[in-house]
């Protein structure tokens, strides 16, 4: 670049510069003083609006547009998914203890198999328990399920005892079998099931 290019775009730049602050300063010094000069401060303002209504338009496209982009984009994850999953129970058919792990992208976890209780019968567990610190009176009897909850067990996977050995009605046990999970790494690089 000659050193008279680099002058002219100098020179160009201070008149825009100029121009720039002698239309700021033109703004700061008009004032209206008749009503014509109102209408067309209203027009301008009219102007402005439908600037504005346009820009938010183009916004409004822009966002449709690649909302339906990630429509279609998720749709090829699911499918993704989809061949993987159908690829990992085939595998685990034969190896009950496969899992995989070997990609920076995602990975196919087996979950553990999960016995959990329920209270299936409240009314029967007051009755039980009441008199305990499990249930609270207050204007009605209140079980404190999540408390009891910790102190029962299902030795057999069938009925539930207390503490004592002794048979709990009015709670369900509940299996989970073991499954098969996928995970990806999330926006803040960390395992996940869901899709961010």
């Amino acid at each position: 670049m000659t050193e008279e290019t680099m002058t002219k775009g100098t020179e160009e730049l201070n008149k825009m510069v100029a121009n720039a602050t002698a239309n700021q300063e033109e703004k700061e010094r008009f004032s209206i003083e008749n009503d014509d000069q109102l209408k067309w401060a209203f027009q301008m303002m009219e102007e402005k609006r439908k600037e504005i209504r346009a820009k938010k338009d183009m916004i409004q496209q822009a966002t449709d547009y690649y909302e339906s982009q990630i429509k279609d984009l998720r749709k090829d994850i699911d499918y993704f998914k989809g061949l993987a999953m159908q690829y990992a129970e085939e595998q685990a058919d034969e190896d009950p203890n496969w899992s995989f792990k070997e990609s920076p992208y995602g990975q196919i976890i087996r979950t553990k198999g999960k016995t959990d209780l329920t209270a299936v019968d409240k009314k029967s567990l007051i009755k039980q328990f009441e008199g305990t610190e499990f249930v609270e009176h207050v204007e009605e009897d209140k079980l404190k399920w999540s408390d009891l909850k910790k102190t029962l067990s299902s030795p057999d996977g069938e009925h539930v005892t207390n503490s004592d050995g002794e048979l709990v009605n009015g709670v369900e046990v509940v299996t989970k079998p073991s499954s098969l999970v996928m995970k990806h790494k999330n926006t803040k690089g960390n395992w996940a099931e869901k899709e961010d």
